[in-house]
C-alpha cells in the first residue's frame, strides 16, 4: 500500500491527529518530518510525495529517530517518477 505525506508543520497537532514520518536520501527532493494524509492511520512500506510535477517514492527502514521527543519512523528516498497528466 502506497499512502502519500505532507509537511507537518505543527508537531504537536500533526501527532495528535495523524502519522509522522521522517524522509531523508532524496537529495534536493522532500525530506525532514511529514505527516501521513488525512483519513490515513496506518503506516506503510511506502510513502509517495508529490514534488515540483513527480512523485518521490520513499520506502520504510526498520529504524526509528526522535524528532522534538517524539519517535518517528524514517522511510528512505527509492526512486522518482513523473506525475501523469
Amino acid at each position: 500500500m502506497t499512502v502519500f505525506a505532507e509537511p507537518a508543520e505543527d508537531i504537536a497537532l500533526a501527532h495528535a491527529r495523524q502519522q509522522l514520518v521522517l524522509l531523508e536520501g532524496a537529495g534536493r527532493g522532500p525530506a525532514g518530518l511529514m505527516r501521513l494524509t488525512r483519513g490515513t492511520t496506518a503506516l506503510s512500506d511506502r510513502v509517495t510525495v508529490a514534488f515540483y510535477g513527480r512523485h518521490q517514492h520513499f520506502t520504510r527502514t526498520q529504524e526509528t529517530r526522535t524528532v522534538s521527543g517524539l519517535e518517528v519512523p524514517l522511510y528512505r528516498w527509492t526512486y522518482s517518477t513523473a506525475i501523469a497528466e
